[in-house]
Formats: C-alpha cells, structure tokens, sequence
C-alpha cells in the first residue's frame, strides 16, 4: 500500500478515505471517483456439521470461510457489465506488489469503463423522466378533454331541459287562455308560470353566455385546486 501511495503521488493523485464506518480508499481518475481496496482472499469450505449443529441442521452455516494468505487488489465500483478488470491478486508466479503498475494502469480503464456506465445511466434516466412527463402530459391532455366533453354535454342536458320547460311554459299558459277559471286560481297559476320562466332562465347556459364560457375555458377560476 505504501508503494501504491508513493506512485500515485509521484503522478499527482491522491487518496482519501472517509470517515464513514465501511468506507473504502477512493481515488479521482480522470474526473472519476474509484474506489478500491487491499483485501485477504477467502477459500470457501462447506461447513462439517458438529455433532451438536446435527440436532438443528437448518441453524448451522453452508459455508466456512478460510484465510488464505493472498493479497488482493480489487476496484470497488467498477459496473458489473464493464467487462474490464477489477481485481489483481497474489498467485503462483505473481506477487501483488510487482502488480501495482498494472493496477494503476487499470484504474484508468476502471474510471473510464465507470465513467461510460454513469453517462449510459444518467441517459436512461432522463429518457425515462422524459418519458415520466410525456405521459404525465398525456394524462393530463385526456383529464382536460374528458372535463371538457363532460361540461359541454353537461350544458346542452341543461339546455335542453330549459327548452323542454319553457315548451310546457307555452302550453300551460295556452291551456290557460282557454279555460273559464275564477280570477283567484288564474292568479295561483300565473304563479306558476312566473317561477317556471324563471326556472328555465336558470338552468339554460346560453341566459349567461360569458359565465359558462368562461368555466369552460378557466376551470381554475372557480375550481383552485386545479392550478
């Protein structure tokens, strides 16, 4: 470590290491962030049950794991899919501190594969958030076109019913004109009429033009919540 440390200072880089519990080594390359590490290969053994872990088979581990002497360097966060190395380690014929300027060379291609898979995600993510608001807007397009449908059938039903009424307002006062009826029921109808007249003003859309058009194209106005 301290012969990767004298390198990377000899080309003007130098780690950190935060103070956060699990953090690892990091290190800017070519405006990339690298994180790596030293760390003790493992040998994985399956576990022998005791004769005590054999009364409760499920309770005992699968797997023991084994020390095994060997160093190895190992890039943290290089992208699965990077299909690059990441990892140099003790073997057979190698030591890990003859390695190092093979890793150091790799943290190069490891920042650049790191860097290509940040600029692929951070792509894939403003095509889905462009994506998110072409169909939010979609959503909203057909809300406005359904509030729209509904309003105007919502006034031509009213401006039906109006017509319908003042027809029967016409007819009850024709009826009316032919009838011999004494003054005072003649009154209790006209009564009838009036507030009928009155009734049909108040249901038809086109007796307040401006108001009707004007919910139509500014629901906001009347409905807030709508901005």
């Amino acid at each position: 470590m301290n012969a990767l440390f004298l390198v990377l200072e000899e080309r003007g880089q130098s780690v950190s290491w935060s103070k956060e519990e699990g953090a690892t080594l990091t290190l800017a390359v070519d405006g990339e962030t690298v994180r790596f590490c030293v760390l003790e290969i493992t040998e994985s053994l399956r576990h022998l049950l005791t004769p005590e872990e054999q009364k409760h088979p499920w309770m005992a581990p699968k797997w023991d794991y084994k020390l095994t002497g060997k160093l190895q360097f190992r890039v943290g966060n290089l992208p699965y899919s990077a299909g690059v190395r990441g990892t140099w380690s003790d073997g057979k014929c190698q030591r890990l501190e003859n390695c190092i300027g093979d890793f150091i060379v790799g943290l190069r291609v490891a920042a650049a594969a790191i860097k290509k898979n940040r600029q692929e995600t951070e792509e894939r993510e403003r095509r889905w958030e462009e994506e998110r608001k072409q169909r939010e807007e979609q959503r909203r397009k057909a809300e406005e076109h359904k509030r729209k449908a509904e309003f105007v059938t919502e006034l031509m039903r009213n401006w039906e019913e109006a017509q319908c009424v003042r027809t029967f307002v016409k007819a009850l006062t024709e009826c009316v004109g032919r009838l011999e009826l004494p003054h005072v029921e003649k009154l209790d109808i006209q009564q009838v009429v009036e507030w009928t007249t009155k009734y049909a003003e108040f249901l038809d859309p086109l007796s307040d033009l401006p108001d009707s058009i004007a919910e139509f194209v500014h629901p906001e106005r009347r409905y807030p919540w709508l901005n």
